[in-house]
């Protein structure tokens, strides 16, 4: 009896709980936005992006271990440790761009906005069939692109990762842009089928292509000198939805404005062996992304754990496997 209770009134908590979520970023919302000039309201978020490297404990040693990795061999540790402290400041200005991004009108956004390789996009848009997969990473001021999207009046579609909120999803997460965006928004889970189909319609697909693959289908691609895992799928969507694929990024300047750079068609290589051209197309991509970083190194995402992982959940992983064929193998497989 006691334990319907719990499972019946479990729900019901948890959405309150999520609520209250909401509502606590809904605070910060309203209050970033009440600052007056995007000016102040950056600095203050680079200062809670330095408060955050000061206190960041695990997350800054990662970000210190992944620039040491990338760039360690021609910059010392304290040029690393300037590296990381800006780019801590730049994600707290992320973080800022964030809430006040939706209520940018169309005049800020033609002030804020520096459009680099527009022809390319105009190329991509040519009238024809063939869908068009944009890469981008966790670089630059990525969010601005999606309020790019609302001044130029493109549509399309973006994969995200939702937030464990459905408020702050539905409200917040999914108006990236601004309700006029243009941008059809797909959370990540199980949408492989949908997205190959979008571009085979000939559909336009927005994608963070630098995310960590994982060893149980291994993609390993060169980055920075060092092998690391890719994931797949991306390179999956642009062969078999038969798209071409464009690099594309928002550059934050010293002067508060943003490049938005359209890249050059990245070649695919689709040869009929799936695993070989997978390899080739990811290592592609992240050949793009390295160049990015290396242009920019404080705009990066440092805090991801790209060259290494968690032991606990390699550790995790590696039981799984162990566990997986044991199975198998009682089974006769």
């Amino acid at each position: 009896m006691a334990g319907g209770v719990r499972q019946s009134i479990s729900p019901s908590i948890r959405v309150y709980a999520e609520y209250l979520v909401y509502l606590f970023f809904r605070f910060f919302e309203e209050a970033f936005c009440m600052i007056p000039g995007d000016e102040k309201a950056l600095a203050l978020g680079r200062f809670f992006g330095r408060l955050m490297f000061v206190l960041g404990g695990e997350r800054t040693r990662v970000a210190l271990r992944n620039l040491t990795t990338a760039f360690g061999s021609r910059l010392g540790s304290r040029e690393l440790r300037t590296i990381a402290r800006k780019n801590f400041e730049h994600l707290g200005m992320l973080g800022v761009e964030f809430f006040r991004i939706r209520r940018w009108s169309q005049d800020e956004l033609a002030e804020k906005l520096i459009l680099e390789g527009h022809s390319d996009f105009n190329l991509a848009w040519s009238p024809g069939n063939t869908g068009i997969l944009y890469v981008t990473a966790h670089f630059g001021s990525f969010e601005v692109l999606a309020a790019m999207s609302r001044f130029l009046g493109i549509r399309g579609n973006l994969v995200v990762t939702p937030a464990p909120n459905r408020f702050v999803n539905e409200r917040m997460f999914f108006r990236r842009g601004g309700d006029q965006s243009g941008l059809n928004i797909l959370p990540h889970r199980r949408i492989v089928a949908r997205v190959i189909e979008l571009l085979r319609g000939g559909e336009m697909v927005v994608v963070l292509a630098d995310q960590r693959g994982d060893d149980t289908r291994p993609i390993w691609v060169d980055f920075f000198g060092r092998k690391v895992l890719a994931n797949g799928v991306f390179a999956k969507f642009a062969a078999e939805g038969h798209a071409r694929a464009f690099p594309i990024t928002a550059v934050r300047t010293d002067d508060g404005r943003y490049r938005c750079i359209f890249g050059k068609e990245i070649p695919l290589q689709v040869t009929g062996d799936t695993q070989a051209d997978l390899v080739v197309n990811s290592q592609r991509f992240h050949k793009v992304f390295e160049t990015w970083l290396r242009e920019h190194p404080e705009q990066g995402f440092w805090m991801h754990r790209k060259f290494e992982r968690k032991k606990r959940l390699r550790n995790r992983r590696r039981r799984h496997s162990v566990q997986a064929s044991r199975v198998e193998h009682e089974r006769g497989f």
